[in-house]
C-alpha cells in the first residue's frame, strides 16, 4: 500500500494565518536591509558547523563521572552539575582530535556550574575506554559556568578563522524564571580559550543559532526563548540586540535553526514552540519555517507551517539534509510528548522538500520513528553512519535509554536498529 502523504502549500499556511492569527499588526515595522540575494547565504552558520558531527559517539548521560572515561578522582570532586544538553564537538587544544565541550548546570538548582572539557588522547584515535580525560588547560582553569545549559553553539564570530562558541543558558527552569545570560567563548589562539557572559539582555534564553543575516560576512546570532531577537554582530564579536527583525506575534520559542533551505540566497529561520500548550515560558507555536528575504527581516506573514504529530507537540530540534539525493534540502524534526504527556516519548518526524517551498510528511518511510515509551531525545545527527553512501538519522547521545538509530536503505526509507 503506498505511504499517505500530507501536502503543505503555502497558500494553506496563509489562510490559517487568518484563522489562527487575528492580531496581526499591519503596522508593525521592520527593519528593511535592501538586501541582495548571496550563494554564500548559509555559509559559517552554526547549524552547518554541527553537521558533519564526529565519527564517535559517546554516552553523555554519565559525563563526567563514567567508567568509560579515564578521570581523577580529585577532578571528579571538583565537578558539578547533571545536565548534558549543551555539548560541542571540536579540537580543544590543538592536537588535530576531536574533542569534547559541554556546558551544564543543575535541574532546579539556581547556582551557576562550571562546563567541562574531555580530551581525546591522540595516540588512541578510535577513542576507547582509557583514551580520554579531562582536562581545563584549553581555558587556563577558568571553566565558563551556566545554571541551566540549553544548547552550544560553534562559528567563527569574530572572523579570525578559529571556531568560536556560543552557550545559550536559560536559567532556573521554575517560577519566577530569573533567567540567566548568553555565554560568548572566543578561541584566542588555537587551543586557547576565554568566555565572557553576554549581559545586554537576561531571559529565558532556550535555544539560538547563527548565521549572516545581513550579508556583512560576520555570524549574528538568533536568540529564542520567551522572548526572541537578534545579536547583530560587528565582525569582531561585538553584538548589538536589535528586535525589528524578528515578527513579535511568535511570542516564544522552544528550539531554533538557520539554514537557506529553498536555496534562494536567503537564510531562512527555523523555530517551534510547543502545539497544543501554553504554559509560563514557552507558549503554543508551531514549527514554522521564516523565510529570509531581501529585507533581512523574518515575518509571520512569510513563513510556511510545518505538519503536526498528534501526540508529540514538542519539537526539540530541527535537522536539514538532502535525504533524497534530489538536490533539495529535506526536514527532519526531533519530537517528543506534548501537551499532554509533555517531554515523554520520541518521534521523528521527516518531511521531504518537494521544491516551490512545498512539503510532504513522509514519516511513513522510517518503520520505527519511535514510540510513547522511548525516553527523549536532545539532538539527533544526520550523517552517513555505516558508510554506504547514504544519510542516516541517530541521536548523538550513546546513552541506551537516549539512543535510537535509524538506517537508510539508500532510497530515503529508515530501519531502526
Amino acid at each position: 500500500m503506498p505511504k499517505k502523504r500530507l501536502i503543505v502549500p503555502l497558500l494553506s499556511v496563509i489562510l490559517f494565518f487568518s484563522c489562527n492569527k487575528d492580531d496581526i499588526d499591519s503596522n508593525q515595522q521592520f527593519v528593511d536591509l535592501g538586501l541582495s540575494p548571496s550563494a554564500n547565504a548559509e555559509l559559517g552558520c552554526s547549524y552547518l558547523n554541527w553537521n558533519p558531527a564526529p565519527d564517535f559517539r559517546v554516552d553523555l548521560c554519565c559525563f563526567p563521572d563514567a567508567a568509560a572515561i579515564n578521570i581523577d578522582n580529585s577532578i571528579l570532586s571538583q565537578l558539578h552539575g547533571d545536565l548534558r544538553d549543551a555539548v560541542a564537538y571540536m579540537d580543544m587544544n590543538n592536537d588535530g582530535q576531536t574533542d569534547i565541550f559541554m556546558a551544564t548546570g543543575e535541574f532546579l538548582n539556581e547556582q551557576e556550574k562550571s562546563c567541562f572539557v574531555i580530551l581525546k588522547d591522540p595516540s588512541d584515535p578510535n577513542g576507547s575506554s582509557d583514551g580520554w580525560s579531562y582536562n581545563s588547560d584549553p581555558f587556563d582553569g577558568n571553566l565558563p559556568p551556566a545554571t541551566h545549559a540549553r544548547k552550544t553553539i560553534k562559528a567563527d564570530f569574530n572572523g579570525d578563522g578559529l571556531m568560536d562558541m556560543l552557550v545559550f543558558d536559560h536559567g532556573f527552569d521554575s517560577d519566577p524564571f530569573p533567567g540567566n545570560n548568553p555565554k560568548l567563548i572566543l578561541q584566542d589562539s588555537p587551543g586557547h580559550f576565554s568566555w565572557q557572559k553576554l549581559t545586554q539582555r537576561t531571559g529565558f534564553h532556550h535555544c539560538g543559532a547563527s548565521a549572516d543575516i545581513d550579508h556583512d560576512g560576520d555570524q549574528d546570532v538568533f536568540v529564542g526563548g520567551t522572548e526572541q531577537f537578534f545579536l547583530i554582530n560587528d565582525g569582531n564579536a561585538n553584538f548589538q540586540v536589535v528586535t525589528d527583525r524578528f515578527d513579535p506575534q511568535i511570542t516564544a520559542t522552544d528550539t531554533a535553526e538557520m539554514r537557506d533551505v529553498d536555496q534562494d540566497g536567503y537564510v531562512d529561520l527555523l523555530v517551534a514552540g510547543r502545539e497544543g500548550q501554553s504554559v509560563s515560558y514557552i507558549q503554543n507555536e508551531e514549527p514554522r519555517i521564516l523565510w529570509g528575504n531581501s529585507s533581512g527581516a523574518y515575518k509571520l506573514e512569510e513563513s510556511t507551517l510545518l505538519p503536526p504529530v498528534a501526540g508529540y507537540g514538542t519539537t526539540v530540534d530541527f535537522d536539514m539534509e538532502d535525504i533524497d539525493n534530489d538536490g533539495d534540502i529535506d526536514l527532519i524534526l526531533n519530537r517528543t510528548g506534548g501537551p499532554d504527556n509533555l517531554y515523554q516519548g520520541v518521534r521523528v518526524q521527516l518531511i521531504v522538500n518537494e521544491g516551490n517551498r512545498m512539503f510532504v510528511d513522509a514519516t511513513g518511510n522510517i518503520d520505527t520513528p519511535g514510540n510513547a515509551t522511548d525516553d527523549w531525545i536532545t539532538w539527533l545527527r544526520v550523517q552517513d553512519m555505516d558508510g554506504d553512501g547514504d544519510l542516516d538519522i541517530f541521536s548523538d547521545n550513546l546513552d541506551s535509554d537516549r539512543r535510537i538509530d535509524l538506517i537508510n536503505d539508500g532510497n530515503g526509507n529508515f530501519t531502526r536498529q
